[in-house]
């Protein structure tokens, strides 16, 4: 928040300056003394609803009341069950944060995951559970629905999931270890690699590792990020694709989506890493847009104006871009740290909620609010951190 509290002085002192040369408070005087106030107004308060977690707050009564609604988790010939296994993953992980802001709200809190818990780790809804399914070209769903054990295994000590969530983090934990490429595929039906999903599922077998207290975590982490720099890299960035072949070609470039959750995983998974991590350095460098105002940030999908991204909904599988890239930032930001920027992100946020009403989520169909609730999820990730 330096910037704009310095911008805020700034004006201040202009008003100041010309006040002294014109030796009366000068309607000329007024305009700068008006636009510092303003400025220092806007940044104070945009700072103290972070420390208070006032939007993080809104967003958890959003949460509980929105995915405990039966009709959200049923299926239909519209449902698109990644995208709801990803916001009950997502979804799971904002309630776990913010247990430690808002421990009064624990009850409800424990009682959505475990009906989230419940509907992942149910044989009807995902075919995963079934005998016969290849694992290793699984890892969406080992990540998300492991993940949703986990937040639920962790904040409850209750484990009547206990035996599915053994069977993901040892799974993980085994083969990210012997894995050719350090990589598993994410899904059945194809051949490609994708570095958000081995980074969640990096992030589910920390979440493993909190509860059983094994050593499957940092050799795995070690392999993967170092495969990475050493094969995957996109072009001259630091980056790597949104998916990649077992030859090592880049199948679907990086796109703002896919490769925010990629940082915003791999240091969630291990954060120890992040003091000497630069893929968020990166990452904001390529996909943020130009901007004057000190107090937003906004994104775009593509790496460079003008070039778009083929493909790029499939690289950001299965969300869409140009929909996810403000709230994916916010939380990438957060996990590493990253003061001003994090700032700027949380602006927008804050901006966006002054401006507009509330979104009557129950109004829409299932399908149209699970994107919805997904944006609310990934943005308090970030504000509970």
């Amino acid at each position: 928040m330096i910037p704009p509290f310095l911008l805020g002085l700034l004006f201040l002192l202009l008003a100041w300056w010309m006040r002294q040369k014109a030796k009366a408070w000068h309607r000329w005087a007024i305009a700068p003394l008006v636009t510092g106030a303003l400025i220092l107004l806007f940044t104070f308060t945009v700072k103290y609803q972070d420390v208070a977690k006032v939007q993080a707050r809104h967003d958890l009564d959003t949460l509980l009341e929105e995915l405990r609604r039966p009709d959200l988790w049923e299926a239909n010939d519209l449902t698109n069950r990644e995208e709801l296994l990803f916001l009950a993953s997502t979804g799971s992980g904002a309630l776990y944060r913010m247990l430690e802001h808002a421990p009064e709200r624990k009850p409800a809190i424990d009682s959505t995951l475990r009906q989230l818990a419940e509907w992942v780790s149910d044989r009807g809804n995902f075919r995963q559970w079934r005998g016969g399914t290849d694992l290793d070209r699984e890892v969406f769903f080992l990540a998300h629905a492991g993940a949703v054990l986990g937040h639920y295994q962790l904040a409850t000590r209750e484990e009547s999931y206990a035996a599915s969530f053994q069977k993901m983090g040892e799974h993980l934990g085994k083969r990210l270890q012997r894995a050719r490429y350090k990589h598993l595929i994410s899904r059945d039906d194809e051949e490609y690699f994708r570095p958000a999903d081995n980074a969640a599922a990096l992030y589910t077998l920390s979440l493993y590792e909190s509860y059983y207290a094994t050593q499957y975590l940092e050799p795995s982490f070690t392999d993967w990020a170092n495969y990475l720099t050493t094969e995957l890299y996109f072009e001259e960035s630091r980056l790597p694709c949104a998916a990649f072949s077992a030859t090592n070609r880049c199948q679907l470039g990086p796109n703002a989506t896919a490769t925010g959750l990629y940082i915003a995983y791999r240091a969630a998974a291990a954060p120890a890493q992040v003091d000497s991590d630069i893929p968020w350095q990166e990452w904001l460098h390529y996909f943020k847009r130009t901007s004057l105002s000190p107090f937003t940030l906004r994104l775009r999908s593509n790496m460079r104006a003008g070039e778009p991204v083929r493909f790029c909904n499939q690289g950001a599988a299965p969300l869409d871009c140009e929909y996810y890239e403000s709230a994916v930032g916010l939380w990438a930001a957060a996990e590493y740290g990253a003061g001003y920027s994090y700032f700027r992100f949380f602006g927008t946020e804050v901006l966006r909620r002054w401006l507009q009403s509330k979104p009557n989520y129950a109004a829409f169909r299932p399908p149209r609010r699970a994107p919805l609730l997904i944006r609310v999820s990934l943005r308090t990730l970030g504000e509970a951190k």
